[in-house]
């Protein structure tokens, strides 16, 4: 692609966004019908809206808080209850994003510090208490927001459910852990925790089941829901889960060495202390735009990955911390784990997300053994494993086309960042087998797959690699006000959209995502008879075996050839 087209691709996506950002602020400007909530904190005031593909009314509360704000003494300690507000609090508008770099648009420090928000969306049809769905936002633990610029709810609303959103703290002031109560560590998936009690104990009041929530999130909130799934702490507060490409045993959802990184950002800031107790409080005196910018100079530790690698994620927190999220390993962790109904599942071309880091050239570079050691950690570099995974991703690499390089890469991207780990999520809920477990992989490739066409918009080649890349199953259960794809009516996407969301809410409602308007049965999978449903619009239908089952039992089998060289 020219220089001269990037620039045209750039300038039209440029210029969708201003035009949306227009039309949303011209949105605000109409009148609209009010309702009011009371609920502990206070009174709340909401607008009435209707949904893009139907009209059907709906109620959006936005911009709630459900925390105090975690600034001065507050920052980098676990959330506490807001006291609320006298008058009536105008919930018309989404507050700022919690604090990150933002590596799509500005490229710049964006968010505050005072941003622990939720958005509640009430559907207006007058039945019992409708089954609420609480979605957790990805960005590796280091980016996004729970924002209607990217999760709007006009079409899971439709099928009658309660739709909330919501912020959590995010990079180095969600999850520096310095291995003290003032700074435990994990106060990003504490946030997650607390809006959910949140929830349970006001949604009542907005026509929600208090006993009848679905935690769901992607990427890196589909790993926050299976930390959930995990912790001791969250037990009880909702009763099914989804979780969207990414798990607690991924490799960029779990750091081991937090005290190096905890270290490293205190001595660049110019701490002149190790002290925990004395690093926490210089810290909290250090700008806030100066912490999070300490944390876009890449760097990484004796024995860590270079590619996708973040050093404030979640991590094990101390026996000298106090209510502890994470008191164990997720190994560990998994043999007490509550057992709940669950869908989990994978996108078919998931690395695709990894190939925005590299240009072309480097890119079709993977398939050498030096640059296939930059993803692994230290302990499976040995000589035997790379040559095996270079030998079961690259043969006969050299007479392919340019396409299949890339598919080789990609697959090679998706098995290890996640595809490798995804049955840990899930395997030791069957070996309980007291909860039914639905596995998925979405491979739609449709017109509103927007993280491909974004991500690739002025990169075409990759655009032919067919599939659904990491994230692009969002676009058809989330309407994004920001860049604004809808489905065409009568348009296989519009199938599409009906379909996942008509799957989604059915479990959220009962734990079975089926029913007889749906064209497809999804049977629970098993150990003993493993399946899953493909998902890809028209050709949606049910497959025997494992997700990537092949590819699953090599790096199993590689991870017993690691073990056995450790004891050797």
């Amino acid at each position: 692609m020219s220089s001269f087209t990037k620039k045209l691709a750039l300038w039209r996506l440029a210029v969708a966004i201003i035009y949306n950002r227009f039309m949303g602020f011209l949105s605000r400007l109409v009148p609209r019908r009010k309702m009011i909530i009371n609920i502990e904190q206070g009174v709340l005031q909401g607008q009435y809206y209707k949904t893009r593909l139907s009209n059907k009314p709906f109620v959006s509360f936005l911009g709630i808080p459900y925390a105090e704000p975690p600034i001065d003494e507050l920052r980098f300690k676990p959330p506490v209850k807001h006291p609320g507000w006298t008058g009536v609090y105008k919930a018309f508008s989404e507050k700022s994003k919690c604090v990150q770099h933002d590596i799509m648009i500005t490229k710049k420090i964006v968010g505050s510090e005072d941003c622990l928000y939720l958005n509640i969306f009430v559907p207006q049809e007058l039945n019992e208490k409708k089954p609420v769905m609480m979605f957790v936002h990805g960005g590796a633990f280091n980016f996004g927001s729970g924002s209607s610029d990217f999760y709007s709810p006009d079409y899971l609303i439709e099928e009658n459910v309660i739709l909330v959103t919501f912020n959590y703290r995010l990079n180095v002031l969600g999850f520096l852990n310095l291995d003290i109560d003032d700074c435990p560590g994990n106060v990003g998936l504490k946030d997650q925790l607390f809006a959910f009690k949140w929830v349970k104990e006001n949604i009542s009041a907005f026509g929600g089941d208090a006993n009848n929530i679905t935690i769901f999130g992607e990427s890196a909130g589909s790993a926050s829901v299976h930390y959930h799934i995990l912790s001791p702490l969250s037990k009880g507060v909702y009763q099914r889960a989804i979780m969207q490409s990414g798990c607690a045993f991924n490799p960029w959802a779990f750091n081991s060495k937090h005290k190096n990184a905890a270290l490293k950002i205190a001595a660049d800031l110019g701490c002149p202390s190790d002290d925990p107790h004395k690093i926490v409080q210089y810290l909290r005196k250090v700008p806030v735009q100066d912490l999070v910018k300490a944390t876009t100079i890449k760097s990484k530790f004796e024995g860590q990955r270079e590619v996708l690698v973040y050093q404030f994620v979640p991590t094990i927190e101390s026996d000298l911390v106090g209510e502890r999220f994470l008191p164990a390993h997720p190994e560990e962790l998994s043999k007490t784990a509550t057992s709940i109904p669950l869908i989990s599942g994978v996108n078919n071309i998931e690395g695709m997300i990894v190939f925005g880091e590299h240009r072309f050239g480097k890119l079709m570079n993977f398939n050498k053994v030096e640059e296939i050691s930059k993803l692994l950690e230290s302990e499976i570099k040995c000589d035997e494993v790379k040559n095996r995974i270079q030998s079961f991703y690259f043969n006969d690499y050299d007479s392919k086309t340019d396409i299949e390089k890339l598919e080789n890469i990609c697959a090679l991207f998706s098995d290890v960042f996640f595809t490798k780990d995804f049955h840990k999520a899930f395997n030791y809920l069957l070996v309980k087998g007291n909860t039914p477990v639905y596995n998925y992989e979405f491979k739609f490739d449709g017109e509103i797959n927007v993280c491909k066409r974004l991500l690739f918009a002025t990169r075409p080649k990759f655009l032919k690699l067919k599939g659904a890349c990491h994230a692009d199953e969002l676009s058809y259960l989330f309407f994004g006000k920001l860049f604004a794809f809808t489905p065409k009516p009568n348009s296989k996407e519009l199938s599409m959209c009906r379909t996942m969301c008509k799957l989604w809410t059915n479990f959220a409602k009962t734990g079975n995502p089926n029913s007889s308007d749906l064209k497809v049965k999804w049977d629970r999978t098993s150990l003993e008879n493993p399946k899953y449903l493909s998902i890809d619009g028209d050709d949606t239908h049910m497959v025997d075996g494992q997700v990537n089952g092949a590819k699953v039992q090599f790096w199993d089998d590689l991870a017993e050839l690691v073990k056995l060289n450790q004891k050797l």
